[in-house]
């Protein structure tokens, strides 16, 4: 695998720690150049450090500027965007009628909203090059209803349904996008869950 993405301009959201951060590794391992975007500073900082050719920048997906100066930072270092990969997410959970509308909002706004403005500035600079691949990180949850995970069920189906859409406009444009649903990872994403992934 070392050198199979060499010259492969990379970037990732909610590459600080969990999926984000192994991603990191492994495309750094095969050769690609990384772009990586998060909340948390310092976690991203150290898992840049730990990379051969990576760099943090700090990103809330739920910023559009931010996203933006994301996809910039990976063409004004690089020249390009080869690959955007959009797997900022978190997940609340608990009852239909326990969830507060600033939690409802916080999922939403993350898991949907980010998706999709992640994507838009992706699309923007590889509709420039006429090449690209959008990968948008769903879940198995966006197949499935699940007890006490209404609100992330939602945002994941809708995600499912958003790359669709995008996938047939970004076709004439000669860029590819696809959508991963990965089933429960052992992460910090489900540190003091009361339950471990299925």
């Amino acid at each position: 695998m070392d050198g199979a993405l060499k010259g492969r301009v990379i970037c990732i959201t909610g590459a600080s720690r969990g999926l984000g951060a192994a991603m990191a590794r492994a495309f750094d391992a095969a050769g690609a150049s990384l772009v990586l975007g998060a909340r948390n500073q310092e976690e991203l900082s150290a898992v840049a450090a730990s990379c051969r050719d990576a760099v943090a920048l700090p990103c809330d997906v739920r910023e559009a500027d931010q996203v933006d100066a994301l996809v910039q930072g990976a063409v004004e270092r690089h020249g390009r965007l080869d690959v955007m990969v959009n797997n900022a997410g978190l997940a609340i959970y608990g009852p239909v009628e326990a969830l507060s509308s600033d939690e409802i909002g916080l999922v939403l706004d993350t898991n949907v909203k980010g998706v999709i403005l992640g994507s838009q500035a992706a699309f923007r600079q590889m509709r420039e090059q006429k090449s690209g691949h959008i990968v948008n990180i769903s879940s198995i949850a966006g197949k499935l209803h699940l007890p006490n995970e209404s609100v992330y069920n939602a945002s994941k189906w809708a995600v499912n349904g958003f790359t669709g859409t995008l996938r047939m406009e970004a076709e004439a444009h000669g860029i590819k996008v696809s959508c991963i649903c990965p089933g429960g990872i052992d992460t910090p994403f489900w540190h003091g869950m009361e339950y471990t992934p299925f």
